[in-house]
């Protein structure tokens, strides 16, 4: 019998949250938790996600091998990304009626971000100039390892409405973030530039981090592009 982790109640929390807190678009199931005999908290290491998006969305971002990289140089995944790139806006939406058409397009360009095809990307994100798009801008800088660039996409966002969000679940995988009083992406883009150093240190909750905040906005333009 293979013996399950053990977490704190307090780490337990936070797994929870961080698969609650983004609302009902992007519901995840714990599969079980329960009291150990020590007094702890027993949660399965399996998390499953339930449709939220299209079928061709959820399957893409079902991929565990997806942002594994800070600082990619190609797709990860050039079939996928090719995919992408020739679906057409109902195989994306699964039927839904866009209504804002200047937001949608996001949501291809953020599935290519996904599979690390980060030019295109990038071109979809420079079409238009609001605050989610800089933050696009932004994210995209930093994984060019392009930091100047990145903060200052980021002082154009100013504070977006996924920060409480992000703020809410990056404490769960990084040490750093909890000591903030809010969402840091300054501090998000400087732990990165140490990374790229040499200091890898801080790897693995980067990695994490950078799921989390593709997870937000990404989300975040889902629902926007449907009213």
């Amino acid at each position: 019998m293979i013996s399950r982790p053990v977490f704190s109640y307090t780490i337990a929390s936070r797994l929870i949250d961080t698969a609650a807190f983004m609302g009902t678009s992007r519901r995840n199931d714990v599969e079980r938790i329960g009291k150990s005999s020590r007094g702890g908290v027993i949660v399965s290491e399996r998390i499953s996600r339930m449709p939220r998006y299209s079928p061709f969305i959820d399957g893409l971002l079902s991929d565990s091998s997806l942002l594994q990289k800070h600082r990619p140089t190609e797709s990860a995944n050039r079939a996928t990304a090719i995919r992408i790139r020739k679906a057409t806006d109902t195989e994306l939406t699964g039927g839904k009626e866009i209504t804002s058409e200047t937001l949608f397009p996001l949501v291809r360009g953020g599935l290519l971000y996904a599979v690390d095809a980060i030019d295109e990307s990038h071109r979809i994100a420079q079409q238009f100039g609001d605050e989610t798009r800089s933050h696009w801008q932004g994210m995209i800088h930093r994984r060019k390892g392009d930091f100047d660039n990145a903060r200052y996409w980021f002082r154009r966002v100013g504070s977006h409405p996924v920060f409480g969000e992000l703020h809410h679940a990056a404490p769960g995988v990084s040490p750093d973030m909890a000591k903030q009083s809010s969402w840091d992406p300054y501090l998000f883009v400087g732990l990165c530039e140490r990374e790229k150093v040499g200091d890898d240190h801080h790897r693995g909750e980067l990695i994490k981090l950078q799921r989390i905040e593709f997870d937000a906005l990404f989300d975040y333009v889902w629902r926007k592009s449907f009213g």
